[in-house]
């Protein structure tokens, strides 16, 4: 048996909440009722943004030329790097920026620790079924690799675990398995920093934060913000929670504020700069004038123009057209927090699959109409060898559920 979960967001709780403990409670109760004599091995597979580096109000303590998309080196105002490199030259920012992640990882593992506890254990409450427990890094996890000694402690919290590098693949159980990010353009630069890193910081951790300077009884209802989606709708659902009075213009100046600071980080510029073409209204000039005419435009027009935006959004198909690309019986993403189940066509007899792994995280939905509402969701994937369900080829389930209370 082969399992699949993926957009945990483990987070230092500074910005964000986290999962409950008792749904990994309730989640391996439910693998356990369903194991049979034919199941020889429990495989669980991660897949994607387990631990979020990035959404954590640490690095709005931190240096600037001590983040992780700093381009100057110790802050000589001198680029050391091509916008989305990975590159620099060996300095104070480089050693900075690693021991802050390492500083954020260690936050996030205390804070998780009863639900770590309970993934640690699994193979105790499984036995006598053997457990191998894999990590497949997402974006918001994958400067992991970059933390010194990250293995050690990610062992130590979740016992003896594998990583792997981008994808996860198993021909017994017909799966090739990723994160999805890599078909984003805003969250994916091959070999560099992708700019969804910066907005996700300076925008998203950065503008909760400084709103809550002002209106710390704002804190708690700020930290569910990770899970607007679409992620710019946060502009949007902040006005409509706060519609009116000293909050409402809090919100307003911040957020004018937030983007002006946002189109001042040289990154920025840079990635800009590098991803601007010739074509009209390319992926630069998308983040360029949603931002900047959101800040410039009356409230009505800055609407409109949002829900312009939701047209340019990468659907689902994009991620359906590239799971084809796949040549594999069952292409299993994570990413957009959307679940899903698509059929892909049929190669040699094979039906083939792509399966979307969702999240586990509470889910702030918009309507057409600007208004928001919540409820909490986990999905997972379960896929079968031919053996254990006595079937003419590989099988799965995608198992979905929602509440709303």
């Amino acid at each position: 048996m082969l399992v699949v979960i993926s957009d945990l967001h483990f987070s230092d709780g500074s910005s964000s909440r986290n999962i409950s403990h008792r749904a990994f409670s309730h989640f391996f109760q439910h693998i356990k009722r369903g194991l049979r004599d034919e199941n020889k091995e429990l495989i669980i597979v991660f897949a994607g943004d387990t631990f979020d580096l990035l959404r954590s109000e640490y690095w709005m303590t931190v240096d600037e030329e001590e983040k992780p998309w700093a381009e100057n080196d110790q802050g000589s105002g001198v680029r050391s790097q091509e916008p989305g490199s990975k590159e620099r030259r060996a300095g104070s920012g480089e050693q900075g920026y690693r021991k802050h992640l390492k500083t954020i990882l260690e936050k996030i593992l205390d804070e998780n620790e009863p639900s770590l506890a309970i993934i640690r254990q699994v193979e105790d409450l499984l036995h006598p079924v053997p457990v191998k427990i894999c990590i497949i890094p997402g974006n918001h996890d994958r400067m992991l690799a970059e933390i010194d000694g990250y293995k050690d402690m990610l062992d130590k919290r979740l016992g003896n675990i594998s990583i792997s590098d981008t994808s996860y693949e198993n021909s017994g159980y017909g799966v090739k398995i990723r994160h999805g990010h890599e078909y984003d353009t805003y969250n994916f630069e091959d070999g560099g920093i992708p700019i969804g890193d910066v907005n996700t910081t300076e925008l998203f951790v950065y503008l909760p934060f400084k709103i809550k300077k002002q209106y710390p009884e704002l804190d708690d209802e700020l930290r569910c913000i990770e899970d607007i989606r679409p992620q710019w709708r946060v502009f949007d659902y902040l006005r409509a929670t706060y519609p009116e009075g000293e909050i409402n213009r809090c919100i307003k100046e911040t957020t004018e504020k937030t983007i002006e600071r946002f189109f001042n980080i040289p990154f920025v510029n840079g990635w800009i700069e590098k991803h601007d073409t010739a074509g009209f209204f390319d992926d630069a000039d998308k983040l360029e004038y949603m931002l900047r005419f959101f800040k410039l435009l009356p409230l009505s027009w800055a609407e409109r123009l949002l829900k312009t935006f939701s047209h340019f959004e990468i659907g689902e198909q994009h991620y359906e057209n590239m799971a084809e690309k796949e040549k594999i019986l069952y292409a299993v993403y994570g990413h957009t927090h959307t679940e899903n189940i698509s059929f892909l066509g049929i190669t040699k007899g094979q039906h083939r699959y792509y399966v979307n792994t969702g999240t586990w995280r509470e889910r702030i939905a918009a309507s057409n109409k600007g208004m928001f509402s919540r409820y909490k969701t986990l999905t997972y994937a379960v896929f079968y060898t031919k053996e254990e369900r006595h079937t003419e080829f590989p099988s799965f389930e995608l198992w979905n559920g929602a509440l709303r209370e």
